[in-house]
């Protein structure tokens, strides 16, 4: 038996002992408090009323902490570096952009770390950084970074896979096509912008490479998606619907926008996919490999649509599922997608809607299955 909760000196980071034991990010930890789940088997953590509230009370305290909180606590470390600044103070990444106002920029210039006045348009960009929070697959993060360094390659210069993830990483820039609604007139347009935002470019590979640092997941490359190669998708890997949308080739600058989609599905012309928006409600896995899923109630069994979601395989169509638990992250921002690969028609119920049931090609992820199963 451990002994973590006692009287410890303010600064103390009782919340990281819990953390370690359980991979649960503060916010978490906070919601779970009463049951520590994932516990190797025969484990358990039980806390008295005091121990909890104590630990409850610690962990508000690191989560609510304030702006001029946290750039005196970024001064205190004089470290210019993101990574070795989370290192160094058992920071979550998370905690840093609470907030659309907060920035690893933002605080190096209220603390001096940083000179020079911010370029025009930098404070917008800046409120974007935490949109990119999720993007820890090896192939998304080196490109990114690629069209982040200070040579940058045009985007008339990239092979077709590149300019996919180039036209991805634009769109989670801008999901406007610019500062306003269609605000450039080409992709070189806004990376020609982006290039003279250093402070910004510099945090966000900072990102990045910390993201890819931290992740535990192996890359599961996606084949060919109606007969192309050029769709770089990684199951089980996150995604946003901007990101998304770019992938399937469904959005473009001066033309859809990926604020133009609102719809849950949606059937994806030139890479013949029917692409699956499912937030966690009243969808879920019946098993790691069987997934059960509602259509919209106009669809029937008969209908154009219907006969494609069942006859998918011999009409040479694909039909990829995107799953989220809720709509809003810990940080309040929304909630990315885990792509679960490209699933096979089994069975259905009903008509309007159709109660079908996938089977996924990959086993979900552990994380995934223990907020996706039926309960």
């Amino acid at each position: 038996m451990l002994d973590f909760i006692g009287y410890h000196r303010k600064e103390f980071r009782l919340d990281n002992q819990f953390r370690a034991m359980t991979s649960l990010t503060r916010r978490q930890l906070l919601d779970q408090i009463e049951h520590f789940p994932h516990l190797p088997t025969g484990c358990s953590i039980v806390l008295d009323d005091g121990a909890k509230m104590r630990l409850a009370d610690h962990i508000r305290a690191q989560l609510g902490a304030s702006f001029i909180e946290r750039a005196r606590e970024v001064g205190e470390y004089e470290e210019p570096l993101l990574g070795r600044y989370l290192r160094r103070s058992g920071r979550e990444i998370t905690e840093l952009y609470q907030g659309r106002s907060v920035s690893w920029t933002g605080l190096l210039r209220r603390t001096h770390l940083l000179p020079g006045d911010p370029p025009d348009g930098e404070e917008a960009l800046l409120a974007r950084v935490r949109a990119f929070l999720h993007v820890d697959d090896p192939e998304r993060v080196q490109a990114y970074t690629r069209m982040l360094e200070d040579d940058a390659p045009h985007y008339g210069d990239l092979d077709e896979r590149d300019r996919v993830y180039a036209r991805m990483l634009f769109f989670q820039l801008w999901p406007l096509g610019g500062i306003t609604r269609d605000g450039f007139t080409s992709y070189d347009e806004g990376f020609a912008a982006l290039r003279r935002q250093h402070a910004f470019r510099a945090e966000l590979r900072q990102v990045l490479a910390y993201n890819l640092e931290c992740t535990t997941r192996v890359p599961i490359p996606l084949r060919a998606v109606g007969g192309r190669r050029d769709v770089p998708l990684t199951v089980h890997a996150s995604y946003t619907r901007e990101e998304i949308l770019s992938a399937l080739n469904e959005v473009e600058i001066r033309g859809p926008l990926p604020t133009d989609f609102r719809q849950g599905v949606k059937w994806c012309e030139s890479t013949r996919t029917d692409a699956l928006f499912i937030t966690r409600a009243k969808d879920y896995a019946l098993s790691p490999t069987l997934f059960h899923w509602e259509s919209p109630s106009h669809t029937s069994e008969t209908s154009r649509t219907g006969l494609r979601y069942r006859n998918h395989v011999e009409m040479g169509t694909d039909v990829l599922l995107f799953l989220r638990p809720d709509r809003t992250s810990d940080i309040g921002s929304p909630q990315p997608w885990t792509f679960l690969g490209p699933a096979e028609y089994a069975s259905h119920t009903g008509s309007s809607p159709m109660a079908v049931t996938w089977r996924l090609r990959r086993e979900l992820p552990a994380a995934v299955w223990s907020y996706a199963r039926i309960s």
